[in-house]
């Protein structure tokens, strides 16, 4: 893939000079430039990464509210450059995109609501500076407010979904019964008419929440699904060719939201839902990739969210990112891959690939003696 900038062009030398261990400095995401979000404009920022560590609208263990964190100290493994070349696309991001670090919003522990305005204000001044928002949660009732924010922000009337989750988040209270809660935020999207049915896909369900009722209204509005199980009896190029389908049939841009407890949490332990029967990460990375691949990077979003690192292994302080803290980190760098793929319309970069083709090649017989 060619391009007429380069990473060394946004970012100068450290684009590729590492000259800091990864246990040193101040660990913003890939230790990429910190800015203020009403400077995202006069910087000439494309991407803007923004943290909402909220977790007080959980309903079961808290603690993601150290997910943005968690995420930004497993980000720094390996430490600069900012070059990243992903072996198997083809592709760096931070050849095509100046992205920064603006922080996390404001949260006040015990004022759930007030929270959520707040990271809906902070992800629609991202927005409004022309910069597609990159958001690390916190608990799954962010998105709510990101797609708020993000939606308004930009004037957008019709959006579509595309929900990587164990569970559905539909419910019309939430599992305790608060409107705003992390088992309800679909719902919130889809009351305020930002969303119809038809446009919202879910990959990924399985276990007992929520009930039938909540499916059975799902189903009348026109919602689809593909449980974990079918995620795995499917061909997944066709999963994601019709969830793009949907989101983008009639409307203004897409979202997407990744919760971690979508994995298989033999995979993904540090989330506060653990659900056996998950995907695994060659399938969410490979549906990520071909989903965003197909979709306007100008007219997009995204969330990760439900990264709680104290149920993690291999991270007990977030020094440096357990193993699903760091899944959510290469989740974010995928994303930003396929960004740049779709803003040159191709699917592929220019992997190296060796001279041999791959697989068992024939033997070649031998010349016959005359």
């Amino acid at each position: 893939m060619t391009d007429e900038k380069s990473g060394e062009d946004i970012y100068g030398d450290a684009h590729k000079e590492a000259n800091e261990p990864i246990f040193s400095g101040i660990p913003s995401f890939l230790k990429l430039p910190q800015a203020d979000r009403d400077e995202l404009a006069d910087i000439g920022a494309d991407i803007g990464i923004i943290g909402a560590p909220l977790d007080t609208a959980t309903t079961i263990r808290p603690g993601t509210r150290y997910g943005p964190r968690a995420v930004r100290a497993a980000s720094t493994v390996p430490s600069p450059p900012y070059q990243h070349f992903n072996i198997e696309t083809g592709v760096d991001p931070f050849d095509n995109y100046k992205v920064v670090d603006t922080g996390d919003a404001t949260v006040s522990p015990g004022e759930t609501r007030e929270s959520q305005l707040n990271i809906e204000a902070a992800v629609g001044e991202i927005a409004e500076q022309g910069a597609t928002p990159i958001v690390i949660g916190g608990d799954h009732s962010i998105s709510y407010p990101d797609i708020k924010g993000w939606a308004e922000a930009n004037g957008y009337d019709d959006i579509g979904l595309i929900h990587f989750d164990c569970h559905a988040d539909t419910g019309d209270d939430g599992l305790t019964g608060f409107e705003y809660d992390h088992g309800a935020w679909v719902k919130r999207v889809y009351d305020d008419g930002l969303m119809a049915g038809e446009n919202y896909t879910l990959i990924g369900p399985r276990g007992f929440w929520p009930g039938p009722e909540t499916y059975e209204e799902m189903r009348e509005a026109g919602m689809k699904w593909y449980t974990a199980m079918e995620v795995a009896e499917y061909d997944l190029s066709e999963i994601i060719a019709d969830a793009v389908k949907r989101a983008t049939d009639g409307t203004d841009a897409v979202w997407i939201s990744f919760d971690v407890d979508v994995m298989e949490p033999a995979y993904c332990p540090g989330t506060g839902e653990p659900e056996p029967g998950g995907l695994v990460p060659r399938e969410a990375i490979r549906m990520v990739r071909d989903a965003v691949t197909q979709l306007d990077p100008e007219h997009f979003g995204f969330d990760v969210v439900e990264v709680a690192p104290q149920y993690d292994v291999s991270d007990t302080n977030s020094y440096n990112g357990g193993i699903t803290s760091g899944f959510a980190n290469r989740l974010i760098i995928e994303v930003l891959g396929s960004m740049t793929l779709a803003e040159h319309g191709l699917s592929e970069g220019s992997p190296i690939k060796p001279k041999e083709p791959l697989g068992p090649q024939p033997d070649l017989e031998a010349s016959a003696d005359d």
